[in-house]
């Protein structure tokens, strides 16, 4: 076994990573909200595990908008495994000449391949956006990460699982987008200026 084979570990100054590489635990959550570990939720939630560690042995503090980025990662990689587990991957062709593997979403509209980032920004737009808009930040972004708690349940056997609310908005915010790709046709990629 390598140095890479072995689990991060969490410290009092960050993560352990192999040998003396050690990962402060703001450039973790950075990492995994930048889509880091997208390829590979185990090591994800293997990182995720430690910063959660480290808060419940008061080695840091996580700010709102830091909670907000953990749990959101945590329920769309919830989310990704449980369809994973129903429905199966396949493989899409990607923007530069290879091959992704993409989890099926399959729901009452229709199914579509699903990836951790778009799943993560389109949850973003959807809570986090609308709960400011709605109620100002200092409101807005504590009703967003009880949203995003609320969606998710703990089975002492099995680990975490999506709730049944954490499951139908995700199937609601899903399917409606099938939709809106039946009747309008797939939308236009944003433009940078």
């Amino acid at each position: 076994m390598n140095d890479n084979d072995l689990a991060p570990e969490p410290t009092s100054t960050g993560i352990r990573l192999s040998g003396n590489r050690v990962i402060g635990y703001s450039a973790a959550i950075r990492e995994l909200d930048n889509g880091r570990y997208d390829r590979n939720l185990s090591k994800g939630l293997d990182m995720l595990a430690c910063i959660m560690e480290a808060v419940e042995s008061n080695w840091i503090v996580l700010s709102i908008e830091k909670q907000i980025i953990v749990w959101r990662w945590l329920v769309v990689s919830i989310f990704l495994s449980e369809e994973q587990e129903k429905n199966g991957t396949v493989k899409v062709p990607n923007d530069e000449g290879g091959i992704d593997t993409a989890v099926i979403y399959s729901g009452e509209s229709g199914a579509i391949s699903i990836y951790p980032g778009p799943v993560r920004f389109a949850l973003a737009n959807h809570v986090e956006s609308i709960a400011i808009e709605k109620y100002g930040r200092e409101e807005g972004l504590p009703l967003a990460l009880r949203m995003y708690q609320d969606m998710v349940k703990v089975h002492p056997d099995k680990g975490f699982a999506l709730s049944a609310f954490g499951r139908e908005s995700l199937n609601i915010l899903h399917d409606s987008f099938i939709e809106q790709i039946q009747t309008d046709g797939m939308p236009d990629m944003p433009v940078m200026h």
